[in-house]
């Protein structure tokens, strides 16, 4: 999805890579479930959170995809990934999760890796940047929001990702105008255009249900560290698709911000784990 957004962001602009986003999300969620949940699709004992949480991915999506247009893709990827320290932190105090000290050694070392990545001379766009950040903020948020409502009862997966879509949808209507192509499209898009942004919607839509379900399956701090594997996923793509590859002291930055999360999480889950006895 990232890649895909990247490249259109020059031909068609943020707003509408966002608004495909949120829309195709929205469309796809009421054809697959309204049949089977009727008006319990959107049904939520919480809609504040609710809007709050999509108004956090809105912000999101906006941020991060306007980052793209300036920095390359495994590095502003990285600096967005500063996200899982802080949710790791915070579900201590405002999830009432325990916060361990392998918790703090791996907020440490993504912080460190960001700094590395963010270097004086390290020639990135401080505009890029700016966004990134504004990025890790609302994702900040927006994974909490994810982790409290999950652990609410009687609140489905499907009216949290249903919600989250049509708050998108409307906001990034909203800045449509501001695309730089606003007086030419649709006519002058492509059949390619038109299929990247609905490939963009769908992936949105399944990353999202599968979000959910993993926070409904288990901790913010478990879960958190897994999706480190996507800085690698950025890399790949922005070395296939754009020629991109971070110099070797953002390479570090980012091999230090992806070990701190794996290795918290890896020992905090054995830290958890019973001991084993054998059996005689």
């Amino acid at each position: 999805m990232d890649a895909i957004a990247k490249a259109l962001a020059a031909q068609v602009g943020t707003p509408l890579i966002s608004f495909a986003r949120h829309a195709v999300h929205a469309a796809l969620m009421v054809l697959i479930f309204a049949p089977q949940l009727g008006a319990a699709i959107i049904r939520t004992h919480r809609p504040w959170l609710q809007i709050v949480r999509g108004l956090m991915l809105v912000g999101f999506t906006l941020s991060f995809f306007t980052a793209l247009g300036y920095l390359p893709q495994a590095e502003a990827t990285a600096i967005a990934f500063i996200t899982p320290f802080f949710v790791m932190l915070l579900a201590g105090p405002l999830l009432g999760e325990r916060v361990t000290i392998w918790r703090w050694l791996g907020a440490a070392g993504g912080f460190a890796g960001m700094l590395l990545i963010l270097r004086l001379g390290a020639d990135l766009s401080p505009t890029g940047v700016g966004f990134a950040l504004v990025t890790v903020a609302c994702s900040i948020v927006f994974q909490l929001l994810t982790r409290k409502l999950s652990a609410t009862p009687g609140e489905g997966t499907t009216a949290t990702v249903l919600i989250t879509a049509l708050v998108g949808t409307v906001v990034s209507a909203l800045t449509l105008p501001l695309m730089p192509v606003w007086g030419g499209w649709p006519q002058a898009f492509t059949a390619a255009i038109w299929a990247q942004l609905i490939g963009i919607g769908v992936c949105g839509t399944v990353s999202q249900i599968c979000l959910v379900h993993a926070y409904y399956w288990s901790s913010a701090s478990f879960v958190a560290p897994l999706t480190f594997l996507q800085i690698v996923g950025a890399a790949v793509a922005g070395w296939l698709f754009f020629g991109d590859l971070p110099d070797p002291i953002g390479s570090l930055g980012i091999a230090i911000i992806c070990a701190s999360g794996i290795a918290s999480m890896v020992a905090e889950t054995r830290q958890a784990s019973p001991p084993t006895v054998a059996k005689p």
